[in-house]
């Protein structure tokens, strides 16, 4: 079911500081009646000030814009400038290997499920490694052109419950600068399904921001007039225990939790000392929680977050 993000204001949770002293704010949002759901945790599942492991990526991955695991011990990154897959192992903190599969071009998300990586470029399309393997990376390669109504596309994830590809526009679609869609790829059938699987509404996130207090990312015209707020997604994944969809915006320094219903679960303020700017999300099967971050200033990061006990 196609569903609008409709946003019921239930509860404000503060989470800890970090050793910085650096809040993150973190509202849960749930159901439809307006009143608290007996099933809510009370808060994210995870603290987002805590990573349990950190590591720097190589240069090469300065512009990382996409990761997914292959096995417990290996991830595929993408980075926007390279049409190349890098297999990166968390044991050895090392590049084991790289597969080209494009030139070069502004690639934006990956995933990897049923021996296939599939890849996402910027203006939809998709490219898929057949057969991948680490070692050799894939067997036969196949672009699949797009059919979106969005210039601007950042995020891939895969969908288990209804066999899809998620892909999450980053910019507007043309005919309606408040939402946010996000696409499906039909892995059945073979083909992009034209109605958005969800649309998020720009002005009802800010509506929840002002009311609870969380500071909007502050940008200015050349002008120096502060511009609008906005909500612009830079990659999505499915949680694997509670099919969730968390929803990351690198550029306003957010994550957002969406159930299947389309209601907004929490939104939670992004730490800039820790996500600089996060690209890339992720989840292993027992929802031990990845996110990217391109090295802006800094360095490229990966941050590990485990599941807070009884969150899941």
């Amino acid at each position: 079911m196609r569903a609008l993000l409709h946003i019921i204001f239930i509860t404000i949770l503060i989470s800890g500081c970090n050793s910085q002293n650096i809040t993150t704010d973190v509202l849960e949002l749930s159901g439809k009646t307006g009143s608290r759901s007996d099933n809510t945790s009370g808060n994210l599942p995870y603290d987002l000030n805590k990573p349990s492991m950190t590591y720097t990526l190589p240069e090469i991955l300065n512009e990382v814009s996409g990761v997914t695991f292959i096995d417990s011990a290996r991830l595929a990154c993408i980075q926007d400038e390279l049409g190349t897959a890098y297999i990166y192992n968390i044991n050895n903190k090392a590049i084991e290997y790289e597969h080209k599969f494009d030139q070069d071009g502004d690639f934006e998300g990956v995933t990897y499920i049923n021996k296939s990586l599939y890849v996402l470029r910027s203006d939809g399309r998709l490219t898929e490694l057949d057969n991948f393997n680490v070692h050799t990376g894939g067997k036969n390669i196949q672009h699949i052109s797009p059919l979106l109504q969005t210039a601007n596309n950042e995020g891939l994830c895969y969908d288990s419950l209804h066999n899809r590809l998620l892909i999450a526009g980053k910019s507007k679609p043309a005919d309606n600068k408040s939402e946010r869609y996000i696409y499906e790829y039909d892995l059945i059938k073979k083909e992009f399904v034209a109605e958005p699987a969800y649309r998020i509404n720009v002005n009802e996130i800010e509506k929840v921001a002002q009311r609870f207090n969380i500071e909007q990312q502050k940008e200015y015209t050349a002008k120096g007039k502060l511009k609008p707020f906005n909500f612009r997604p830079s990659d999505l994944a499915v949680h694997p225990l509670t099919n969730e969809i968390y929803v990351l915006s690198a550029a306003d320094k957010l994550l957002i939790v969406i159930d299947r219903a389309g209601n907004i679960k929490y939104i939670s303020k992004l730490n800039p000392e820790l996500f600089p700017k996060a690209e890339g999300i992720a989840f292993s099967p027992n929802g031990t929680m990845l996110i990217s971050n391109e090295g802006k200033e800094k360095v490229p990061t990966i941050l590990i977050f485990q599941p807070t006990p009884d969150k899941n």
